[in-house]
């Protein structure tokens, strides 16, 4: 009997409706789809990629959230959130080691399969170029979220129809992966800008229309955003006191390429579309049963807005208090996230809310850190205290605030739990990536129930991952 792993699964091209545009069905498409590929199967192959991306975005979130200790999700007919995955002991089981991995590996094979076939169909070389930019752009983002929930991945994905009976190989370290998703996003954009500036050649949804995400110009901003995010990681991850000031510097000069402007809106940004409709994706974000809450330490730990007796602006725009207390195995909450169920970043709202793939405030925050250890602590303090006041409504801080790296990381960690809560498990990364997830358990002692519970550090790799190594 042959074995078939996970990050080489599948042949689904993924490409049923995107959000809110409709395309044909390709969820299990005929082999020849892209081994024989036409110009309409290859445009709507790449349409397909951005709705591959989106698929369990919403899990990344939650699952993320949970470790980040940001919010829960208590369920009293399923509290493997809490016992597993709050509790600190994920194991290889479906339920934690497949979570955010078969899904994101199969989206880079198929973007795999769609840089061979661009290639066999008559297109002009600019839209050839364009759809390699973007595909590999996507892929980049994929690898980025796997590598941010395990400790060491495959980065190489088949793109051969048979069935493999040995796994690819785990890199040798966090080092060797991290250049590769850094290489790609370098590779992509070079194929954006070989294409000039045109249109994306197939349809976008409005998650990338709503701030003009549509044309090669565009999407190498957005390409250039997530460079500066992969680099800042990179400089910072378990580097103690000596941060990779060389890699900071590479996010500092990707951020001159994105889309970052102080004159744009803070929500500014490309985001994953969903719909309810019939053969798409909903965003299960949206909880109106108030299972998914929000941590009861956020409000006591937030600070309080200048002038006044609120809490910060990011934290009551995000969650309110509900007269519903959920508890699970002794974890309680009386706060609800109110994000994505009546307040998203645009649209609807509900099932059909927006996630954020990267937004302006995150590149300012980025910018921030980049800033302070390349030397340029003014430049630092001005964007922390440009999200301090815009969007937390916070008196700003002074240069003695940061004086110390120790200082200016806890106000680094502070500014971005609140502005990117439960939008992609960033205090959970953060945190993690410079050596203070127990700061995360010490607030065991401020939240009703949870006791001691240890902060994962990473999500195991799947059972039938591992055990052909062994």
């Amino acid at each position: 009997m042959r074995t078939r792993f996970l990050p080489l699964a599948g042949v689904a091209l993924l490409v049923a409706a995107c959000g809110d545009i409709t395309v044909p069905d390709y969820e299990n498409p005929p082999l020849d789809d892209l081994l024989n590929p036409t110009v309409q199967t290859v445009r709507a192959a790449a349409t397909g990629v951005l709705q591959g991306t989106r698929q369990d975005t919403d899990t990344y979130v939650r699952w993320g959230g949970i470790l980040g200790r940001e919010g829960y999700y208590l369920d009293g007919n399923e509290d493997r959130y809490v016992r597993t995955l709050f509790a600190g002991n994920p194991s290889g089981s479906n339920f934690t080691g497949n979570s955010y991995w078969t899904t994101p590996f199969r989206n880079i094979r198929t973007a795999n399969l769609l840089i061979a076939a661009v290639d066999k169909v008559e297109l002009p070389a600019s839209e050839k170029a364009a759809i390699k930019g973007f595909a590999r752009t996507i892929q980049a983002l994929d690898y980025l979220q796997i590598q941010n929930t395990r400790d060491k991945i495959p980065v190489q994905v088949n793109t051969s129809l048979d069935s493999l009976t040995t796994p690819p190989p785990l890199v040798a370290n966090r080092a060797e992966s991290w250049a590769f998703i850094s290489s790609l996003l370098d590779q992509g954009l070079a194929d954006l800008g070989a294409a000039g500036d045109v249109e994306l050649p197939f349809a976008i949804p409005s998650g990338l229309v709503q701030f003009g995400f549509t044309t090669t110009k565009k999407f190498a901003e957005l390409n250039r955003a997530l460079k500066a995010r992969v680099e800042v990681y990179r400089a910072s991850e378990f580097k103690g006191d000596a941060p990779d000031v060389a890699r900071y510097q590479a996010a500092l000069t990707a951020l001159q390429g994105s889309f970052l402007d102080l004159n744009r809106p803070l929500n500014y940004g490309p985001y994953q579309t969903y719909s309810a409709n019939s053969g798409d994706v909903a965003n299960t974000l949206s909880d109106p049963s108030g299972k998914t809450v929000a941590d009861s330490t956020l409000i006591l730990r937030a600070q309080t807005q200048q002038g006044s007796a609120l809490k910060d602006a990011r934290l009551l725009a995000k969650t309110e208090a509900s007269a519903n207390i959920a508890t699970v195995r002794g974890l309680s909450s009386n706060r609800v996230f109110t994000l994505y169920t009546t307040r998203p970043f645009f649209g609807p709202g509900g099932t059909s809310s927006p996630i954020p793939m990267v937004r302006n405030e995150e590149l300012i925050l980025l910018r921030a850190e980049a800033r302070y250890f390349t030397g340029d602590v003014p430049g630092a303090l001005a964007d922390l205290n440009f999200i301090r006041v815009n969007s937390g409504h916070l008196a700003p801080l002074v240069v003695a605030d940061i004086d110390t790296r120790a200082e200016f990381v806890q106000a680094l960690l502070y500014e971005r739990r609140y502005s990117l809560l439960f939008e992609g498990a960033h205090s959970w990364i953060d945190y993690r990536r410079f050596g203070f997830l127990v700061e995360l358990e010490a607030l065991a002692t401020q939240r009703v129930g949870g006791g001691t519970d240890k902060v994962a550090t990473w999500l195991p790799l799947p059972s039938n991952e591992t055990l052909p190594r062994q």
